[in-house]
C-alpha cells in the first residue's frame, strides 16, 4: 500500500516538474463513428436506464 502511494506521488511530481516535450508529430482527432445505445427498465420498483456509447476516432499523425 505504502508503494502505491509512493508511486502515485511521484507520477504527480514528475508530471509537474519535467519540462514538455515537443518530440511528439503533429496529430490530429477525427470522429468516425458516434452511437448511443439506451434501454428502459425497472429495477426494485425504480425507473432506470442502461445508456452505453460508442465512440469511434481516428488519430491522424502528421510525420516531419
Amino acid at each position: 500500500m505504502t508503494r502505491a502511494v509512493g508511486r502515485f506521488f511521484g507520477h504527480i511530481w514528475n508530471a509537474t516538474t519535467k519540462p514538455v516535450s515537443a518530440d511528439e508529430p503533429e496529430s490530429r482527432t477525427e470522429l468516425v463513428a458516434h452511437e448511443v445505445q439506451e434501454v428502459e427498465g425497472e429495477l426494485d420498483c425504480k425507473k432506470v436506464i442502461l445508456r452505453r456509447t460508442t465512440i469511434d476516432e481516428v488519430e491522424i499523425r502528421e510525420d516531419s
